[in-house]
């Protein structure tokens, strides 16, 4: 049953001008206020008329211990068909609020009459938009469509001076989404350097400094021997089958390998005369020592697989 706590009645008109004014106070919620058939019964009961002519303005959601409620301006609309009494919000026509507002959301229009609302929209501004003021904190927050998953906040922090960071794109020639990785810790730092151009093309970047900061090496990535084309190793046990040549077995060399070695042991005093890579056949070099090393002999040796 609603809670009609003074039915609509007449505000004396001036020079008899139209629509007729009429106050209510309702203690019912505006959803309910707004519900077809609200007034029916109450206006029957009241012997008070209404029109399609009328507007209502009302206290509606009254608490009479606290009287305190939310003021609104309502149309009435009668259906020909059965009478049914519609309240209608102003807030629907133009130029009104449309009820009810969110609190701390940022009200936007909703058409190009006027109308406001604080519902979920896209918002835009024609120029720029700020967060927080010079010494009053603010950020933006963005956050995904999946709830409790987090958001991407962009945060100003003291620049121990009256000193800017923006951020913006360079020419693209494609659209482009550009994310930032896990760091594995509860901080992060991006990797940045100086100035417009500060690499040389081919060159491997350095840190200056723990900062993030990167600078040009000046080492081109090309002088730089690959690890997978570097072996370094002792052999097993050569002795026993005289000066040479001996055969070594390394995956991957050829004739243009470029091998050092020297005598690591052996039973007698020997040394490396000669280093043939890719012989007898690729994956091997073969070691003339200058004289029969006797039982034991090992070699320790660095190859550098592709020559630089």
């Amino acid at each position: 049953m609603a809670n009609i706590l003074q039915f609509p009645v007449p505000i004396p008109v001036t020079n008899g001008n139209y629509p007729q004014f009429k106050f209510a106070v309702f203690g019912d919620n505006l959803t309910t206020v707004t519900t077809a058939g609200y007034l029916n019964s109450a206006s029957i009961a009241a012997g008070i008329p209404l029109s399609n002519a009328d507007v209502i303005m009302a206290l509606y959601n009254f608490n009479t211990q606290t009287t305190t409620g939310s003021f609104g301006i309502f149309t009435v609309s009668i259906a020909a068909s059965n009478g049914q009494i519609t309240l209608t919000s102003w807030s629907n026509g133009s130029g009104g609020v449309i009820l009810p507002t969110i609190a701390n959301y940022i009200a936007s229009f909703t058409n190009t009459s006027g109308t406001i609302s604080s519902g979920p929209a896209n918002v835009i501004n024609a120029g720029n938009i700020q967060a927080g003021l010079s010494g009053t904190a603010g950020t933006l927050a963005s956050f995904p469509a999946t709830a409790a998953n987090g958001s991407l906040i962009v945060a100003a922090a003291a620049a121990g001076g009256a000193f800017n960071t923006t951020i913006s794109n360079g020419t693209m020639g494609q659209s482009v989404t550009y994310t930032i990785p896990d760091a594995g810790n509860a901080v992060g730092r991006f990797v940045v350097g100086a100035t417009a151009t500060p690499f040389v093309s081919g060159n491997l970047p350095a840190a200056s400094g723990t900062g993030g900061l990167m600078v040009d090496s000046g080492v081109a990535a090309t002088n730089v021997q690959l690890k997978t084309q570097v072996k370094a190793s002792i052999t097993p046990n050569i002795g026993g089958a005289g000066a040479g040549p001996l055969t070594i077995t390394l995956a991957g060399v050829t004739t243009t390998s470029v091998i050092v070695a020297t005598v690591a042991t052996s039973s007698n005093t020997v040394a490396v005369a000669k280093i043939t890579p890719g012989v007898p056949g690729a994956g091997s070099f073969s070691v003339l020592l200058t004289a029969d090393p006797g039982a034991t002999c090992t070699l320790s040796y660095v190859a550098y697989i592709a020559e630089q």
